[in-house]
């Protein structure tokens, strides 16, 4: 048998490749001919060809966003030979995966390779549909899935929203650390630093629009992409309501927006129109129209509840002092543990990032001390009880070490794997914990990314590397109270 698939997660670093690899390790298990390409966050890599995918028994996607490409599994999917899973299911568990797959085709995986060699390409739709979404065949399809459609449009647009904030911060962070506290905040006059500052600006300008675009193209394809590119400037920049009010809604109004250019978008793609009249609708027609009409449903009817929702967001957590902001450090850290780079962790993210946009770093401070303290729980966990972890856990924990260190919580996901109910409690209450300090000493964090290697991207320096020290010891204790010695398992 032979089975081809793509593998991509919301940033594209550690999910995408640990899925692709567990896949290939499965199929190997099972003597199955197997190529997973793998879309991170260097591009492309492994890339499937239509000749792969034509003589493949089956096609597997573990993906948490949407892909580039997906119209070559058309005939696949015509067939019955298409499955769907996230790269944290893939990681956990793979043969479960190939299981359901196998059994969702009704493919008797010890017969002979049954793949049509010479499959007859689905012909393509006139407007080409977004990766993960539907055609848009027709009316009754466009709200098919709700659920899976956003948080796959969501996924997306944070995928390409991260390293624009990664610009912004850093820049930013660098270029205010030799400022000088004036009345206004903080005050550069360094020549060279000023013009870093006006480059992290620009990241910071420009990261809402890439937002709204790309969840926009998520849902819709390629005709989304300029009016949600439209769109996200139009939120993020104060407008002038009928009241006369200016308003900016940022962060909510970018998403709001997206989803409904996106849903606008593929409702106008069901449209039957001439063959003259449907060469130009993906760059005219669309567009301009889908510009138009949520362009002023924004500003005359949506603008003004959601700019009162986004200021009394924002000050609420800018203001949050003492147990209110220990209270949300423990729900940031739990759920930034809890499934170790996975939806929940990414909501958290994101989440944080979204209150940067308005210069509220707090959040992101609990965040960013929270995503270092699993995997180093777990690698010094793995050092310390040698009569709890065998040869292969400590070789993990070293790694797992490393990863802490830059903050990619991922790496405690092989202890996890391999016994969940002992590493998740520990994990999950270290990370709450140098949360809850992070948010009880008001430490801010000005860049998008976790661990030690962003200290000097925060207001403390000294006291960022101490939370995350203190969580990490903190569930490392809890992970070796609650493990069991090897002779008794």
């Amino acid at each position: 048998m032979k089975i081809v698939g793509v593998s991509a997660c919301t940033v594209g670093i550690a999910h995408t490749y640990m899925a692709k690899s567990a896949m290939e390790e499965e199929c190997k298990k099972r003597g199955f001919e197997c190529k997973i390409e793998a879309q991170g966050g260097m591009g492309i890599e492994d890339e499937l060809s239509q000749e792969d995918v034509d003589s493949a028994d089956l096609v597997i996607l573990t993906t948490d966003v949407g892909i580039e490409g997906e119209d070559r599994f058309e005939a696949k999917k015509a067939e019955g030979r298409f499955h769907k899973a996230g790269t944290a299911d893939a990681i956990s568990d793979a043969a479960a995966v190939i299981d359901a797959a196998i059994a969702a085709a009704g493919i008797d995986a010890s017969a002979p390779a049954v793949a049509e060699k010479a499959a007859e390409p689905v012909k393509a739709a006139k407007v080409s549909a977004a990766p993960g979404g539907p055609k848009a065949a027709s009316k009754e399809s466009i709200f098919a899935e709700p659920g899976k459609t956003l948080l796959n449009a969501f996924n997306t647009g944070v995928s390409y929203f991260i390293p624009i904030v990664v610009i912004g911060g850093v820049f930013l962070a660098f270029s205010l650390a030799s400022g000088t506290a004036g009345a206004n905040g903080m005050e550069v006059t360094n020549p060279i630093m000023v013009s870093l500052n006006t480059i992290g600006m620009a990241g910071i300008s420009t990261m809402i629009p890439v937002l709204a675009a790309h969840i926009a193209y998520s849902m819709a394809g390629k005709p989304a992409l300029a009016p949600g590119f439209v769109l996200g400037y139009l939120v993020n920049n104060a407008v002038t309501t009928p009241s006369g009010a200016a308003v900016s809604t940022g962060f909510l109004g970018a998403m709001i927006m997206a989803v409904l250019c996106g849903y606008f978008v593929r409702w106008m793609k069901t449209w039957k129109v001439n063959d003259t009249i449907n060469t130009i609708m993906p760059i005219l027609i669309i567009p301009i129209l889908t510009s138009l009409v949520l362009g002023m449903a924004y500003i005359y009817i949506l603008a003004t509840p959601l700019g009162f929702v986004m200021d009394w967001l924002t000050g609420a957590l800018g203001s949050l002092q003492g147990g209110s902001a220990v209270i949300l450090g423990l729900v940031i850290g739990v759920m930034t543990a809890f499934d170790m780079g996975g939806p929940i962790n990414k909501t958290a993210s994101t989440f944080t990032m979204a209150l940067m946009a308005s210069s509220v770093y707090g959040p992101n401070g609990m965040f960013r001390v929270a995503v270092a303290v699993p995997p180093l729980a777990c690698g010094i966990a793995s050092l310390v009880a040698k009569n709890k972890f065998d040869d292969a856990d400590r070789q993990m924990g070293i790694s797992a070490i490393f990863m802490g260190c830059i903050g990619i919580t991922e790496g405690a996901i092989p202890f996890a794997v391999k016994d969940l109910g002992h590493t998740l409690p520990g994990i999950c209450i270290g990370s709450a914990v140098g949360a809850a300090l992070a948010a009880f000493q008001g430490i801010d964090c000005y860049v998008p990314h976790g661990g030690f290697i962003v200290a000097l991207a925060t207001n403390n320096v000294a006291l960022f590397c101490l939370d995350i020290v203190i969580g990490a010891l903190v569930g490392a204790a809890i992970l070796v109270a609650m493990k069991p010695k090897l002779e008794q398992k």
